[in-house]
């Protein structure tokens, strides 16, 4: 009858024929017991067998030239190379067989007695243990240079209850399969890398100065910084309190002291009552400001007592005359003031002990928290002064504050909201009942019919627009301003309208536009297009310089009075000059000379022109002018 085995799919890859039962563990066994030969026969005597990865015999190779040379009986006689001298070869012998060091030295004599030491860890569980699931167990790897080997220790610990010592004994440890095979060298072993050592994952956390040193010389790389390892439960009982922890549980063991000899008949001791009886109706008293920086703020000022009986403090607000503010004086009630302050949202919920602040903690310059205000002491009393010398020996300082600007804030009108003119849209933001905003009508009447008119180009920078000309006029009975463009021919762009007229405001100033801020030589910008204005018509030029309190560069003896400086050059000048070296020359002084300005000058001092380009002055009539 035929037995029947069970193999599993384990089984099945190592040897199938082997049951999948205790006992039957299939083994690689060796077959060949053999010991390789180390030597090999070849031209000449015995040599180091060389071998090849797979196994084979290498055997070397000989040169057939040099025995072609050798049949030729004269190759005695051949001189080309020069031979070794027996001397030579004697002294060569001599100094091989002296030298007590190799010139390529082995890994056992060059790395004699050298050792990489790092320092790790390896997590254990721990079964069926309430108080703890895994355990840290500090380790020292030993890596020893001069053959390869690695040792794992484990530094013994009195009392552990543990197996500890040597971990892994020294000899060459293979890597596992994962990691290609082979045996552990120094370059898989770094600071913060994981080994793992027959199943079980080692993490070096640190190493000595030896071994930086080493892989710093040896492989060029620094590593990182040692670190502590980590805490398990075990090692975590062993460490002592907090300090915070350790003051609540003395206060709350001195709380349950105190009750129970209450409890028992006792009496309630009273632990301030030396410090009332000596300082009973003594009082601090500082001086304090808050600055309030909401919208609607200020600033307010205090007056704070620290009674020093019971190291309780108020404060008092001093408010002003018709201050707005409910007449609630007491700002903060007679209490202690807590450093941390701390409300409890349970009642019988645990709180940090109290920190209050006490005679020390109000220092002249410094602050304090109240109810998240930072409050400002800058002065306090004579007994104040007086305490502090004799507690402290501490001179209390007044500090001189500024008291900040009072300012008015002024409610802004709400924005155009393109109804009507502005006038309107503001008239209805002043009252309920909307009145018609007034004119000029003098105004109106007087200078219904004036108009200065210029003519104008576009300042764009645009090559399209270079050959257009706009005439840009100014009604000056309302301040309206339009503007048209003239015909060019093959221009591509038509004539006419090119702004209406109305009021219009000038974006430099944000204001409307007035008839003073148009002169020739002005850049001003209309429906967001800069104008420059080239010139001006003989009506314009003469109105602007019938009201020369208006218009500033028409007024004839205000120009002729920046020229003082230029009177030099005007003596070394003779006939007309042109406009342009006039204000070359003023330039040239400092001064600043506009194209309006040149042309006042030339209609009072040589031609009546209409353009820059064109104006003139007579030097000797403006000489004479100056003088």
């Amino acid at each position: 009858m035929a037995t029947l085995t069970m193999s599993t799919p384990r089984s099945a890859r190592q040897n199938p024929t082997a049951p999948f039962l205790p006992g039957y563990v299939p083994h690689e066994l060796r077959t060949n017991h053999a010991k390789t030969q180390m030597l090999a026969y070849g031209p000449g005597g015995s040599i180091d067998k060389p071998l090849t990865s797979a196994g084979k015999l290498l055997l070397p190779k000989l040169d057939l030239s040099v025995l072609q040379n050798l049949n030729d009986p004269f190759h005695r006689y051949d001189l080309t190379n020069r031979s070794v001298t027996h001397d030579e070869r004697r002294d060569m012998k001599d100094s091989s067989r002296n030298t007590y060091r190799p010139a390529l030295q082995p890994a056992w004599l060059k790395h004699d007695r050298q050792v990489l030491r790092f320092f790790g860890y390896f997590q254990e569980p721990v079964h069926e243990n309430p108080k703890e699931t895994f355990r840290i167990r500090t380790c020292c790897i030993l890596f020893y240079l001069e053959d390869g080997t690695m040792m794992v220790s484990e530094p013994k610990l009195e009392n552990s209850g543990l197996n500890q010592g040597t971990f892994v004994k020294r000899h060459r440890i293979p890597k596992p399969r994962s990691l290609g095979g082979g045996v552990y060298g120094y370059e898989d072993l770094r600071v913060g890398r994981s080994v793992s050592i027959y199943s079980r994952v080692f993490k070096l956390v640190g190493a000595d100065e030896y071994t930086r040193q080493f892989y710093q010389a040896v492989v060029g790389e620094r590593m990182m910084e040692n670190e502590d390892p980590p805490m398990d439960s075990f090692r975590a009982a062993d460490l002592p309190d907090p300090e915070d922890l350790v003051t609540a549980r003395r206060a709350a063991l001195q709380e349950a002291k105190a009750y129970n000899e209450i409890a028992v008949g006792g009496c309630c001791r009273n632990e301030k009552l030396q410090q009332y009886l000596e300082n009973d109706r003594k009082v601090l008293r500082f001086h304090a400001f808050w600055d309030d920086h909401t919208k609607y703020g200020s600033r307010k000022y205090y007056t704070l007592h620290y009674y020093l009986a019971d190291d309780t403090i108020e404060m008092l607000e001093n408010l002003p005359r018709n201050s707005g503010c409910a007449p609630y004086p007491i700002f903060w009630r007679r209490s202690p003031l807590r450093k941390n302050p701390h409300i409890s949202p349970t009642p019988g919920m645990l709180e940090p002990p109290p920190q209050i602040y006490k005679p020390e903690d109000l220092i002249c310059g410094q602050t304090i928290d109240v109810l998240g205000r930072e409050i400002v002491l800058y002065d306090c009393d004579e007994f104040t002064r007086d305490f502090y010398v004799q507690y402290m020996d501490f001179e209390q300082a007044g500090v001189k504050i500024d008291h900040p600007p009072l300012t008015h804030v002024k409610l802004q009108f709400p924005p155009y909201n393109g109804f009507g003119s502005e006038e309107d849209s503001l008239a209805s933001c002043k009252g309920l009942m909307p009145k018609q905003p007034r004119r000029d009508e003098q105004k109106l009447l007087v200078d219904a019919d004036k108009v200065l008119r210029f003519e104008a180009l576009l300042a764009d920078d645009v090559e399209e627009n270079e050959n257009r000309k706009f005439v840009v006029a100014i009604y000056l009975g309302d301040d309206s301003v339009g503007v048209w463009e003239l015909k060019q021919r093959n221009s591509g762009h038509s004539e006419g309208k090119f702004a209406s007229k109305s009021r219009k405001k000038n974006p430099a100033t944000r204001t409307w536009f007035k008839a003073v801020d148009f002169y020739v030589g002005a850049e001003v910008s209309i429906n967001a297009s800069p104008f420059l204005l080239v010139g001006a018509d003989d009506k314009a030029l003469s109105y602007m310089e019938e009201h020369p309190d208006q218009f500033e560069v028409s007024n004839v003896s205000a120009v002729v009075g920046k020229l003082q400086s230029l009177k030099g050059w005007l003596q070394k000048q003779s006939g007309q000059i042109s406009g342009a070296e006039l204000q070359r020359a003023a330039q040239d002084s400092g001064l600043s000379l506009c194209a309006h300005e040149v042309l006042t000058l030339s209609r009072a001092f040589g031609r009546n022109v209409y353009v820059v380009a064109e104006a003139a002055v007579d030097a000797s009539q403006l000489l004479g002018a100056l003088n």
